[in-house]
């Protein structure tokens, strides 16, 4: 990664890969560690903080919402990255 630009979606896929079980090995073998990983920590500390009214809504309104919303504020992630933060936040939240 030296030198080239963080793809934050990539980072984010790849860090998430197998949630909830752990990606390190192959993230650090691609990454390393430093800066793709407080990338990764602060867009995923972001989703987790998002407020979402629960009443009368499923998991996949919920998760639709979460893509939503993290799409707005960072419309550079692509779709697999908005997928998998979804997927990231309804497990945390269910």
């Amino acid at each position: 990664m030296t030198g080239h630009q963080l793809d934050i979606s990539a980072a984010v896929v790849l860090f998430l890969e197998n949630y909830p079980g752990r990606n390190e090995n192959e993230f650090v073998a691609r990454y390393d560690t430093g800066p793709a990983r407080e990338a990764v920590r602060a867009i995923l500390d972001e989703t987790s903080r998002i407020r979402i009214d629960w009443a009368d809504r499923s998991l996949v309104d919920i998760g639709d919402e979460v893509e939503e919303v993290m799409h707005q504020r960072h419309p550079e992630l692509s779709a697999a990255a908005l997928e998998k933060l979804s997927n990231y936040f309804t497990y945390l939240m269910r």
